[in-house]
């Protein structure tokens, strides 16, 4: 258990000092580089239930299904945040780039039927691996 970022504490809508649980994980491109760094943050209470979370490693069922087996919590809602920003020196090693390197910051909230937190992820991915895809309907009719 480690204390979070301010922002990431925030989100988790824990107190400040209070600890919540750290998992990381480095997600690979087709060519099998590097293409995003994750971190993953568990409110101390998910974490007291879900033991497995602090194990290194994948957890074969995915979290989001041991969460919700071990808890009876599972994901309704989520809050996705995006923002542009050159990588820190830790950041840039774990992807495998040179700085300055933009990266884009991906801030991920699920929160359960209760609207608590359940998670809150944070991923760097490279601008050059980086793309978002919205389709909508553009009707013109109100």
């Amino acid at each position: 258990m480690l204390t979070p970022p301010s922002h990431i504490a925030y989100a988790l809508e824990l107190v400040a000092g209070v600890r919540a649980l750290h998992r990381a994980r480095l997600v690979l491109a087709d060519d099998s580089g590097p293409m995003s760094y994750v971190t993953a943050w568990f409110p101390p209470d998910i974490a007291e239930q879900c033991p497995r979370l602090a194990q290194a490693g994948p957890i074969a069922e995915g979290t989001t299904n041991y969460v919700r087996r071990q808890t009876a919590r599972g994901p309704v809602r989520g809050t996705d945040v995006t923002t542009v920003r050159l990588a820190t020196k830790q950041e840039a090693e774990h992807l495998g780039v040179k700085r300055p390197a933009a990266v884009a910051v991906v801030l991920h909230t699920a929160y359960d039927q209760d609207e608590k937190p359940l998670v809150c992820e944070e991923g760097f991915t490279p601008s050059g691996l980086w793309e978002r895809i919205d389709n909508y309907p553009m009707n013109a009719e109100i």
